[in-house]
């Protein structure tokens, strides 16, 4: 059986898009809630709310509370009647992102998606990941944007970090996909494809990701931060979509979303915490040839990949346990795995990745 969601119906990608944002929103209608946490409105609020006025456009800014939680998805569903709003459009990073694609699929409403990093692929998303008080509640599937425009200009100059996240995010794609893939006797044409995307996103990233950062670093655009760009946003995005819940995700997405219990998972991008769940994942699995390969690649793009670069020095931490204790719960996307997984087995691998992580530095 094949059962899933498709989006975005439109994906749009080049250098000062946003200043000809209102041509690309006229199908949609006329009263956009756009939705941003402080820092994202003040770079795009200057390059839309003019135009939008000038071509017939009544826009409503509304602040995000940065968290994607049901208390948030009401409020914002709450301010959207309130400002009679005809159609969403979200601009920033993932949970915000994420927020919008919720208030959207509940209001029945056109979804416009505008990243102002590629940390994630949420914009191209047809998924979000609901929290309550920081842990991860649930993840819904649902609404893909209608449309995607993404100023690679702006991406370009964001912080490097969030670039080299997004590279982690998406080889996680292959890296989780493929064991799966792989048991799959005869794998329907989505999956199969879905595996097709995610081999062509991990040998771009291995052959551009570092030039990637290096020209961000310089806040510099280039051909080579294109192909980046949309590698993390849009090949991403569709892989997950084309995937589905059984193919895009096992252990690295899995101890992410089990240690949000804990604080200092935080303080860390999604990006960064899936890259170092892909090297624990890989020692469990005891695959010596691609742990030789992304040590070096993530130590390279910036990525922390050490227990002490997390903060997670404590494995007595009562947290700690909790959350592996959630990540290896029945239901779990490690038990996608080709064996058993369990929370020994995991605090082994956590332990031997970490090794191996010091031992390169």
């Amino acid at each position: 059986m094949i059962d899933i969601f498709l989006g975005p119906k439109q994906y749009i990608q080049r250098e000062g898009l946003l200043r000809e944002t209102a041509k690309y929103l006229q199908p949609y209608g006329k009263r956009p809630l756009i939705l941003g946490d402080s820092l994202v409105l003040s770079i795009v609020r200057p390059l839309l709310e003019d135009q939008l006025r000038q071509a017939g456009f009544s826009p409503s800014f509304v602040l995000f509370g940065e968290e994607c939680c049901l208390k948030e998805i009401n409020r914002l569903l709450d301010a959207a009647r309130t400002q009679n709003a005809d159609f969403i459009i979200g601009t920033g990073g993932g949970k915000v992102l994420d927020t919008s694609r919720c208030v959207a699929n509940r209001l029945n409403f056109p979804l416009i998606t505008i990243p102002t990093s590629a940390a994630t692929c949420s914009a191209a998303s047809a998924v979000s990941v609901i929290y309550e008080n920081g842990v991860r509640l649930e993840t819904i599937n649902g609404k893909g944007a209608d449309l995607v425009l993404v100023d690679s200009g702006i991406i370009a100059r964001a912080p490097s970090r969030l670039l080299s996240s997004g590279m982690g995010d998406a080889l996680a794609k292959w890296y989780e996909g493929k064991p799966i893939f792989d048991r799959m006797t005869e794998p329907d044409q989505a999956t199969a494809a879905a595996m097709t995307l995610s081999t062509q996103a991990r040998e771009i990233i291995f052959k551009l990701g570092l030039e990637a950062k290096q020209d961000v670093d310089a806040k510099k655009n280039s051909p080579t931060v294109e192909r980046i760009i949309e590698t993390n946003l849009l090949s991403t995005g569709v892989i997950g979509s084309l995937g589905g819940s059984k193919f895009r995700i096992a252990v690295a997405h899995a101890l992410l979303y089990g240690l949000t219990v804990m604080p200092q998972a935080h303080h860390h991008l999604h990006g960064e915490m899936v890259s170092w769940g892909i090297l624990v994942q890989l020692c469990l699995e005891k695959n010596e040839e691609e742990l030789k390969i992304l040590i070096p690649l993530f130590a390279k793009l910036g990525i922390p990949i050490t227990l002490k670069a997390l903060g997670m020095t404590n494995l007595e931490d009562p947290l700690f346990w909790e959350g592996l204790k959630r990540t290896c719960a029945k239901g779990s996307s490690v038990h996608f795995m080709p064996f058993p997984v369990d929370e020994k087995k995991l605090v082994a691998a956590i332990l031997e990745a970490d090794e191996r992580a010091r031992a390169w530095q």
